[in-house]
C-alpha cells in the first residue's frame, strides 16, 4: 500500500511540478533532459529543474522534495544557478544502455520512454503527449518560454550516424533537439553507435607573439582513416592510426576562424576575431563533446575558462552551460624581462670564465719565473776541498812613465823570493815595504838582497 502511494506523489513533484510552475507564471522555468550516448554503449543523463527568482520562494518545497526523489534514485545534484533562474542538475552517469529504462523508472519522471536495439541501431522513443497537452493547457506556448528565457527540451547526443529522427539535427550530424511544447507526435531517433565522421575530442591553439598560432586536433578510437585524407588536403599534417593528431603550424591568428570551420568537424558558429588590438574569442559550443584549450603569450583579459591559469584557458565543452568567451592582447615586449635576464646571467658567466684563464696564465708565468735555477756544474778534484776564490780587482790604469816595472825573476829555490800573503794589506808607508797588490808611485829603487837599497 504505501507504495502505491508514493509512486503518485513522485509523479506530481517531478513532473506536475514543472506545469505548476508554468501556471503559476508562464515561461519562468527551465526543463531540459540531455542524454550523452558514448561509443562504448554507455550513455550519461541529466535534467535541470530551474525557475526564475521572480517567482520568490513560493515552489520551494517541491523542488526540496524533486531534489530527493532523484538522490534516493542514486543521482548526484548539482546547484544550477545561471540568468535568473535558480534550480539543481540531477546526473546519472555511465548508465548501460540496456538500463537506461529502468534507471529513468526510479525517478517516475518519464513516462513512456523507451530504447530499443536492432542490427546494431538504437531507437528512443518517448511520449511527451500529457506533458505538452497540460503544459498548453495552461495557455503556455513556446513564445512564452522564450520570453522568459525559459524552455522545455530534449537533447540526444550520438557518437556514429543519425539514421532517422524527427528532431532537429545539428550541422555536425552528432546532437538533436526536440522542443517539447512543439512536439505533436512522440520524440523519435535511430541512430548507431559508430560510423560516420570521428569528431575531435580536444582542441589546443596555442597563440605566439607573432600573431600566429599552432593548431592540434586530436581524434580518439579512430577506426577508419579515411575522413583524414581531406584533411590532409588543406595542409594538416596528420599522424598516428587509432588515436590522430591533425596539427597546423604558424597559421595567421586572422585566418584560425576559417581554418577550424572549413573543417566541417563541429566547429559551426565559432568566432574569432580582432577588434582595436584585442582578440575575442565566442563560441555557443553547447551539446559539443570536446575539451579546448588556448595556450596565450600572457594573460588573458577576460575568460569564462574551467582553469586558474590565465595564460592557459581549457573549457569542457559537454559541461558548459553558457557560449565559451575569453578576451586577450598580444602584449609587446612581454618576453623581454626573462630574455634581458638570460643574456645578462650569460655574460656574467662568459666573463668570469675569461677572468678565469687570465687569472690561471698569469699565476702559471709567476710560478714558471720565481722557481729555483739550476747552478752551473762545477769540476770537484777528489779529496781536495773546494776552495772559493775572490774576484780579483781590476787595477787602475796609469800613464806609461808611472807604470810600475816588472822585477827581475827570481831563481829558482831563491830564498830571497817574496811571498804573497794570503790577504794582502791596505798600502802603508810607514813599513818601508811595497805592497804587491798595488803599484809603488814613482821610480822604483834596485833591489838588493836584503831589500831596497838607498
Amino acid at each position: 500500500m504505501e507504495k502505491t502511494k508514493t509512486r503518485p506523489i513522485r509523479k506530481l513533484t517531478v513532473l506536475v511540478l514543472v506545469l505548476s510552475i508554468i501556471a503559476a507564471l508562464a515561461g519562468c522555468v527551465r526543463y531540459e533532459a540531455r542524454a550523452r550516448v558514448h561509443q562504448d554503449g554507455t550513455m550519461d543523463f541529466a535534467l535541470i529543474y530551474a525557475t526564475s527568482s521572480d517567482l520568490g520562494d513560493d515552489l520551494g518545497s517541491g523542488t526540496k522534495d524533486a531534489r530527493k526523489v532523484f538522490a534516493d534514485a542514486g543521482w548526484d545534484l548539482e546547484e544550477y544557478k545561471e540568468d535568473k533562474y535558480t534550480g539543481f542538475r540531477a546526473i546519472k552517469k555511465d548508465i548501460a544502455i540496456e538500463d537506461l529504462e529502468k534507471e529513468l523508472k526510479k525517478t517516475d519522471s518519464f513516462e513512456g520512454f523507451t530504447i530499443r536495439e536492432s542490427n546494431g541501431e538504437y531507437t528512443i522513443d518517448w511520449n511527451v503527449g500529457d506533458l505538452k497537452k497540460n503544459a498548453t493547457g495552461q495557455g503556455v506556448s513556446a513564445s512564452y518560454l522564450e520570453q522568459y528565457g525559459g524552455y522545455m527540451n530534449f537533447v540526444l547526443e550520438v557518437p556514429g550516424d543519425v539514421v532517422e529522427t524527427n528532431g532537429k539535427v545539428s550541422s555536425d550530424g552528432k546532437t538533436i533537439e526536440w522542443n517539447i511544447i512543439e512536439m505533436d507526435e512522440p520524440i523519435q531517433a535511430t541512430f548507431t553507435l559508430s560510423g560516420g565522421m570521428v569528431f575531435p575530442t580536444r582542441t589546443s591553439v596555442t597563440v605566439n607573439k607573432d600573431k600566429t598560432a599552432d593548431v592540434e586536433l586530436l581524434f580518439t578510437d579512430v577506426k577508419d582513416m579515411e575522413q583524414f585524407d581531406s584533411l590532409e588536403e588543406m595542409g594538416w599534417d596528420i599522424s598516428g592510426k587509432s588515436k590522430v593528431a591533425a596539427t597546423q603550424e604558424g597559421v595567421d591568428l586572422e585566418d584560425l576562424e576559417d581554418l577550424l570551420t572549413s573543417t566541417e568537424l563541429g566547429f559551426d558558429g565559432f568566432s574569432f576575431k580582432e577588434e582595436e588590438g584585442v582578440y575575442v574569442l565566442e563560441w555557443d559550443a553547447s551539446g559539443k563533446v570536446m575539451d579546448l584549450v588556448f595556450e596565450l603569450p600572457n594573460e588573458a583579459e577576460d575568460s569564462n575558462a574551467d582553469s586558474e591559469d590565465e595564460m592557459i584557458l581549457e573549457w569542457d565543452l559537454s559541461e558548459m552551460d553558457e557560449p565559451v568567451s575569453a578576451q586577450f592582447e598580444i602584449k609587446k615586449g612581454g618576453g623581454f624581462p626573462i630574455l634581458l635576464v638570460c643574456i645578462i646571467a650569460g655574460s656574467v658567466i662568459v666573463v668570469g670564465v675569461i677572468i678565469l684563464v687570465i687569472v690561471l696564465i698569469v699565476r702559471k708565468k709567476k710560478n714558471k719565473g720565481n722557481g729555483p735555477k739550476d747552478p752551473s756544474p762545477v769540476a770537484v778534484t777528489p779529496g781536495a776541498p773546494q776552495q772559493f776564490s775572490p774576484v780579483a780587482p781590476q787595477a787602475p790604469s796609469f800613464p806609461q812613465q808611472y807604470a810600475p816595472q816588472s822585477p827581475a825573476a827570481p831563481q829558482a829555490n831563491s830564498p830571497f823570493v817574496p811571498q804573497s800573503p794570503a790577504n794582502p794589506a791596505s798600502y802603508s808607508s810607514t813599513s818601508g815595504l811595497p805592497n804587491p797588490g798595488l803599484p809603488q808611485m814613482g821610480s822604483v829603487p834596485p833591489q838588493g838582497p836584503n831589500g831596497p837599497q838607498n
